[in-house]
């Protein structure tokens, strides 16, 4: 990149940044384009000239968000041990993330706005099907998800089951419970975890 895609990129950065942090904090409805531009240290002239409108910034900066998240989660499909484990350590790291959103950035005020959460849903759909994909035909692939099932019909119960991990109600409930939800999200298509004395 020369020295303006630089500045442009960090730019852009910077904006995103200040607005998932200010709509994670308070919804966006209560955050004006403004504010972020002063957050950020641009102009709103600025903002708009690399966003078409707040929506299409919010959703921008939560897909940077979601993006980082499914990169490790490929991480973790990559390496080289069993399906159940690299189910285990994306399910454990499902629950981290959502704990640290409930406990930092999300607060009760910016999980009740609809519009946020729209925006949020539309980015995880959006970028959670191709891991999705991944995760189902690998874990055919290793024999620990049904073949006979259509990789069509696990990603519909993937995304329907999705819906749950994004309502405020959810977010506010104890980790057991949110580990819980996980638990019967996940191996409900594998089946029952292999306990000590259960091979897979």
């Amino acid at each position: 990149m020369n020295g303006f895609e630089k500045r442009t990129a960090a730019k852009k950065a910077a904006i995103i940044g200040v607005a998932r942090d200010l709509f994670a904090q308070r919804g966006m409805r209560d955050v004006s384009v403004s504010e972020i531009a002063r957050g950020a240290g641009v102009s709103q002239v600025s903002i708009y000239n690399y966003f078409e409108d707040k929506n299409a910034l919010a959703k921008e900066a939560f897909v940077a968000y979601i993006e980082a998240e499914l990169a490790n989660y490929e991480r973790i499909l990559g390496q080289d041990m069993p399906f159940a484990d690299k189910l285990e350590l994306i399910m454990q790291g499902k629950s981290s993330v959502l704990g640290q959103m409930a406990q930092s950035h999300f607060n009760e005020k910016a999980l009740d706005d609809k519009m946020l959460r729209q925006v949020f849903q539309e980015a995880i759909k959006e970028k959670a099907e191709a891991i999705y994909s991944s995760f189902i035909e690998l874990g055919k692939r290793d024999g620990a998800i049904d073949a006979g099932i259509p990789t069509e019909a696990i990603m519909s119960f993937f995304m329907m089951s999705m819906s749950i991990f994004q309502q405020s109600e959810y977010m506010k409930e104890s980790n057991e419970y949110k580990m819980g939800i996980l638990k019967l999200f996940m191996y409900g298509v594998i089946g029952k975890p292999p306990g000590p004395q259960e091979p897979m």
